[in-house]
């Protein structure tokens, strides 16, 4: 038989108590004491978070009783009866008889929330324990600081640590030509340069008309290649003389001089550099140059610093409407195309009688121009014409008188002949308009500073600004570089009238010697003849560096007395320095050394 099922009453249900989230207490300051204001059910955790402070504790008597730590309900109410307990100051104890013993209100209260996970923690500044108070859950308390924050700084001002490399990087490192299976290892460590040259560089090399394998030095360091320099044998234009010619001495560039990025401050560019120049010395080079953007480094190992590469960026848009606005050229019509191969010795007459007015230039002769088109270091090359164009071998039709070398959006070399004044102009006009119909928005023209295409470029009312590269000189044979420039010197004191007899004494560290121009008698022009040895009477003492400015005009006398630079011994001398060696634009084409 089941028995029935007793019905439960409301008052024995089984009732699960809802847990409720224990409150938060707030700690406030209460002149030196602290006091801790609670519900009964927080009561023991006020008791916790006092002993963890280390302060004592003193109950109130309804605590002593033992009816606040169970509370007091009334009929209605839902809020539970507080409970007041006194914390002392941990220095006094008399300190807590100032506290009153009534609980404060809660509007009064403001401190610091003190979270459940600061328990036990060291107490605020001031050393003082401050109200705690219990607040419902979920109650947000502002922990914004009272005082101004101190300034965050995200780029702190470190002080500067010097760099010291490290101790197998100040090995001696070993300078020895390069091998042929170095080939990949020097294009990895020429990778980093702003203008890398490629595989077809090194081929190309191999196909100079002086080409030499040991002109290509590498540094060695531990068996791994951590520096390289190349010599490119040259001969170098040292201006113009009486016969329109241009003289020339058997020169050298060096380039591409690298050293890998954590071997840098170890000193191999400099052994590498001087390993160079020696073994120029032993070539027979008379003056070297390159082109370099620490040319404080190469004055450090007695270089000389000539001057900045003009390079001078344009739109050619607006390059186009100023040439279009300025007086067209008068003379003979041209017509402008592209250049054909059979056209190289008319391209090589035209250069040579534009490279005779500068400083610096390379004296291309056939077999070099065929060398140089050959590395392919370029785009194009537009040819201007004068006459009928037909296809034929000797000009006797038509007649170049210009060119322009273009690499992309940069225009490389402009030269016309002599004869046709402004055609320049016209063959930059074509550049534009090309550039233009091929969507580039900007062309760079480089060239000598002294070229008056670079206003044309930046605009008349612009500044022509000058490239980050500098150009530097070393002369290891002053007597040689005195002598091929002598001619020169005669043809400009011929020119200046002067019959007597002219002497002028050099006084260097490496050089001492005088250059003498005899009288003229007759109608003869003059010879310069160079006295090593012999200073005379009016002569300049100078350094090395500037005696190498000196001899390729680009010093001013004038000024290199006021600097310091020069000393003369008798005013005739600083005079006389100014009539032989006058200041000669500074040239050398990019085309040359742009890599393939």
């Amino acid at each position: 038989m089941q028995r029935p099922q007793r019905s439960r009453t409301t008052s024995q249900a089984q009732v699960v108590p809802r847990r409720v989230r224990p409150p938060r207490l707030k700690v406030r300051s209460a002149g030196g004491a602290a006091t801790a204001v609670a519900t009964n059910t927080a009561a023991k955790r006020v008791q916790r978070v006092a002993t963890r402070l280390k302060t004592p504790v003193e109950s109130s008597a309804a605590d002593r009783t033992g009816q606040g730590s169970r509370g007091v309900r009334s009929r209605g109410s839902r809020t539970a009866g507080t409970q007041e307990i006194r914390l002392a100051k941990a220095t006094s104890r008399d300190d807590a008889a100032a506290v009153p013993r009534t609980a404060p209100p809660a509007d009064e209260t403001a401190a610091a929330t003190l979270p459940k996970r600061s328990r036990g923690r060291a107490t605020p500044a001031g050393g003082a324990v401050t109200a705690v108070e219990v607040r419902p859950s979920g109650t947000t308390v502002s922990r914004r600081a009272t005082g101004r924050r101190p300034a965050i700084l995200h780029l702190p001002n470190l002080p500067p640590v010097p760099r010291k490399p490290p101790a197998w990087m100040l090995e001696h490192c070993h300078v020895a030509p390069a091998r042929a299976g170095d080939q990949g290892e020097i294009l990895q460590l020429l990778a980093g340069l702003p203008s890398p040259p490629s595989r077809g560089e090194f081929h190309a090399a191999v196909d100079h008309p002086e080409y030499d394998p040991s002109n290509r030095l590498v540094a060695r360091l531990g068996g791994r290649i951590v520096g390289h320099a190349e010599i490119v044998p040259r001969t170098i234009v040292l201006g113009p003389v009486a016969s329109g010619s241009s003289a020339g001495v058997r020169g050298a560039v060096l380039e591409r001089v690298a050293v890998l990025p954590e071997c840098r401050g170890a000193g191999h560019g400099q052994r590498l550099v001087q390993s160079a120049e020696e073994r120029m010395r032993q070539a027979g080079t008379v003056v070297a140059f390159t082109r370099t953007r620490i040319a404080s480094s190469f004055h450090d190992l007695g270089w000389s610093v000539l001057g900045r590469d003009g390079v001078t960026p344009g739109r050619p848009t607006e390059i186009l409407a100023r040439l279009l606005e300025g007086p067209a050229r008068t003379g003979e019509p041209v017509t402008m195309r592209q250049w054909r191969h059979v056209e190289l010795p008319a391209i090589l007459r035209i250069y040579r009688h534009h490279a005779a007015r500068f400083v610096g230039a390379c004296d291309r002769d056939e077999n070099y121009g065929r060398w140089l088109v050959s590395r392919a270091a370029f785009d194009s090359i537009l040819v201007a014409l004068v006459g009928q164009d037909r296809y034929e071998l000797h000009e006797s039709s038509a007649r170049i008188v210009g060119y322009c070398v273009q690499s992309g959006s940069r225009i490389l070399e402009i030269a016309a002949d002599p004869q046709f004044a402004g055609l320049e102009r016209e063959i930059l006009a074509r550049a534009c308009a090309e550039a233009i119909e091929n969507d580039r928005q900007e062309i760079v023209y480089e060239s000598s500073v002294a070229d008056p295409l670079h206003a044309a470029v930046a605009g008349a009312d612009g500044l022509v600004p000058a490239g980050d590269r500098m150009l530097v000189a070393r002369v290891f044979r002053p007597l040689e570089l005195l002598q091929a420039v002598a001619p020169t010197v005669a043809a400009r004191v011929a020119a200046a009238g002067t019959r007597e007899t002219v002497e002028l004494g050099l006084d260097a560290p490496g050089f001492r010697g005088s250059i003498v121009v005899p009288e003229r008698r007759g109608g003869a022009a003059p010879q310069a003849v160079v006295h090593p040895g012999r200073l005379g009477r009016s002569y300049l003492r100078l350094s090395e560096a500037e005696l190498a400015r000196l001899l390729l005009g680009q010093c001013d006398p004038a000024e290199a007395v006021a600097a310091g630079r020069m000393e003369p011994s008798t005013q005739m001398a600083q005079r006389l320095a100014g009539q032989l060696f006058p200041r000669v634009p500074l040239w050398c084409p990019m085309w040359d050394d742009l890599p393939a």
